[in-house]
């Protein structure tokens, strides 16, 4: 059986990537497909990479979204060896228009449907284009989505990394999925001897993060919050924290894990498609209190692993941590519960459904 594999594009470290590096360790001899890997993210040894036009295209530093209404077309360029039994793609976009042959099977492991396209195009064009350019940026995401909608009706067989994303293929693809969640190698993770005296928010500092939630909550309490993550606002967050709140910006994952294995918890304030950095807090044992959307109730449940905030408010997450203080959760219990989400399940299933859809060949 020949597998090829697809990713969007490699930028930063996300959960999406742990998810591809996860595939490219199950299958180490199939070829990569990615619109671009950026200098940044660090060097890919041993890799096949296969990347499109878009490669050769300035695309640090953020400029990649100068490319976006290219996406489509240099999908369509990655072309598929016409040998390959499975395409297995890693997608959150547009890498799944990927040109495949008629007996190729596609497989695709959905991170979300393109939210921008779908369920937050308004917030997209709210926070991240200037009021005069929106009526100019319609027809191109209207012709964007188009495109994502044919790409979808090529795959063969959906795994969504989440019920809520599962719910979301069906109403915007039209499809049925396998839900099977991403992975985290809890061995990879430590519950430290003594917890510090700070809590934790892990993300992109852009908008749908919210990570003005936990920053105005912990000003509020009065309790130390470390903030890792960089992004474009950072800026503005800082100047609404107060003095307990710190910015550690980006960090390794070595500096990550430490922070995790020592936190009191984690603060999760997105609506988020998962939300893998709960299950690492949770591999740590460290408590979450997370908003009651998205992925995160599939993950945490109120009062056993941490909190779940029905009100995005700052009052409402303020509450929250005090709750978990006080219930003071075993960590060693929390760890237990990550073990939901470990890393061998997660590619015993993956292979399993790589080697069927190989059997029953196209849909």
């Amino acid at each position: 059986m020949k597998v090829a594999l697809a990713h969007e594009y490699f930028s930063v470290h996300g959960g999406a990537e742990a998810v591809v590096e996860v595939f490219h360790a199950m299958y180490p001899q199939a070829p990569v497909h990615a619109l671009f890997h950026d200098a940044a993210y660090g060097p890919l040894p041993g890799w096949d990479l296969r990347l499109s036009p878009l490669q050769s295209l300035p695309h640090g530093g953020g400029l990649h979204r100068l490319l976006l209404p290219l996406y489509p077309w240099a999908a369509s360029r990655l072309a598929v060896a016409d040998d390959a039994d499975v395409a297995l793609t890693s997608t959150s976009a547009f890498v799944k228009g990927l040109t495949l042959a008629d007996r190729t099977v596609h497989v695709a492991y959905c991170h979300s449907p393109t939210r921008y396209l779908w369920d937050q195009r308004a917030e997209y064009q709210a926070s991240e284009v200037p009021a005069p350019l929106r009526p100019l940026l319609a027809p191109l995401l209207d012709a964007l989505r188009d495109a994502d909608s044919r790409a979808a009706a090529r795959v063969d067989r959906w795994i969504a990394n989440s019920r809520n994303v599962a719910e979301r293929i069906r109403r915007y693809y039209g499809a049925g999925s396998e839900v099977v969640h991403p992975p985290v190698d809890v061995e990879d993770f430590a519950v430290g001897r003594e917890r510090g005296d700070f809590w934790l928010f892990v993300g992109r500092l852009v908008s749908y993060k919210h990570a003005d939630l936990a920053v105005r909550a912990f000003s509020r309490l009065g309790k130390r919050l470390i903030v890792v993550g960089a992004g474009r606002e950072r800026g503005r967050l800082e100047a609404m924290a107060s003095d307990n709140v710190e910015f550690a910006g980006r960090v390794d994952e070595q500096t990550k894990r430490s922070l995790l294995s020592a936190a009191r918890g984690l603060v999760f304030p997105a609506e988020d498609d998962f939300g893998i950095v709960c299950v690492e807090a949770l591999a740590s044992g460290a408590p979450v209190v997370a908003l009651a959307s998205g992925g995160a109730p599939e993950i945490v449940r109120d009062g056993v692993e941490g909190a779940l905030v029905a009100d995005a408010s700052a009052d409402a997450f303020a509450d929250a941590v005090e709750r978990v203080e006080r219930a003071r959760l075993d960590p060693s219990a929390l760890r237990d519960s990550a073990r939901r989400f470990d890393a061998p399940p997660f590619r015993a299933r993956i292979a399993r459904i790589v080697e069927d859809s190989a059997m029953r060949g196209r849909a």
